[in-house]
């Protein structure tokens, strides 16, 4: 009798181990880093200008008060989130680095996206590169955008 109930446990187990994979969690969708939002901030009035677009014709000539309020968009499944799934984010100014961050991305919210803030102090007196892109799923290609700061007399 003991042979049976050992062959049955036996059973049992390896019909557990078997089903388990049905249970495990599907990994999401790979998410898509879908754009990068700046809006300058003029501290000598308080107020936030117009968002610079890619089309933006503007730059920045001695405008120390400016500072960047920048919103990087993900697109995934409503409702997703994958541990380990960052935004990347490096930020030069001319040569030097401004800001550096990998910051795991959030549960993505009913809309489809999820939204990530990154403020960048003034004073800005050289070309400002935002590069950003996925981490943590198959290599996603890199989005960046760049804004014209100078000084000078």
């Amino acid at each position: 009798m003991t042979k049976l109930i050992k062959v049955l446990v036996l059973a049992i187990v390896l019909a557990g181990v078997g089903a388990m994979p049905a249970f495990a969690q599907k990994k999401a969708p790979d998410y898509k880093l879908s754009k990068i939002k700046i809006v300058p901030y003029n501290s000598a009035t308080g107020e936030f200008e117009e968002e610079y677009t890619a089309k933006s014709e503007r730059s920045f000539f001695n405008d120390l008060s400016i500072s960047l309020f920048v919103v990087f968009e993900i697109e995934g499944q409503a409702g997703s989130f994958e541990a380990g799934r960052k935004l990347q984010v490096r930020v030069t100014e001319g040569t030097r680095g401004k800001a550096s961050r990998n910051v795991q991305i959030g549960l993505i919210g009913e809309n489809g996206f999820y939204f990530e803030p990154l403020w960048l102090y003034p004073s800005m007196c050289s070309d400002v590169k935002i590069t950003a892109s996925i981490i943590g799923q198959k290599p996603s290609k890199a989005m960046t955008r760049t804004i014209p700061f100078l000084c000078g007399e």
